[in-house]
């Protein structure tokens, strides 16, 4: 019986290491620690609101900084698309009242810039259709204004030959340029 103590110790440990063995490799690691999930839940956060990216956001174990990933990479998507179609109804989609503020004020402008524009090209197209240079005094931009003053004003010249006519312009190397058109 002396004899199978020691034979029956090492089949025990020859029986538990080859179980060990067997082992998936999630049950041989050891769980992290609540400091290692946080550090990991910070690096995909911070990566996924760096790059407004839900799969990171999805990869946070705990569920309030889920939650806020989740929204503030939402938010970053929707700024992007919005700012690219100029298109302010995709900022009113943004959860967080202070993302959809800074949405908001970055459409804006492009959305005054587009406005503005159509509305100049509306009055450089009556102007020119109505032969009425002084309905360009109605552009802001004083650049723009000369250009329509120079598009309806050149036309008459040409027709009357009379270069008197680009005086109405304003700028004088722009006067001169419509000169040189008839001369």
């Amino acid at each position: 019986m002396k004899k199978l103590i020691p034979i029956f110790l090492i089949l025990s440990v020859f029986v538990a290491g080859c179980n060990f063995a067997n082992q998936t490799p999630t049950q041989q690691e050891k769980p992290l620690t609540t400091t290692g999930d946080k550090a990991l839940d910070q690096k995909f956060y911070d990566q996924a609101v760096q790059a407004n990216d839900l799969t990171l956001c999805n990869q946070i174990l705990d569920a309030t900084m889920k939650s806020e990933c989740t929204s503030i990479a939402n938010a970053g998507q929707l700024t992007s698309e919005a700012v690219s179609k100029a298109d302010l109804s995709l900022c009113r989609r943004i959860d967080l009242a202070r993302y959809r503020v800074a949405c908001e004020s970055q459409v804006q402008p492009l959305l005054n810039a587009k406005q503005a524009s159509e509305d100049r090209m509306q009055i450089d197209k009556q102007a020119y259709d109505q032969k009425n240079y002084k309905l360009c005094d109605q552009i802001a931009d004083e650049n723009q204004k000369v250009s329509c003053k120079y598009n309806v004003i050149t036309d008459e010249v040409i027709a009357k030959k009379d270069p008197s006519l680009c005086e109405a312009i304003g700028q004088k190397d722009i006067v001169d340029k419509c000169k040189a058109l008839v001369q």
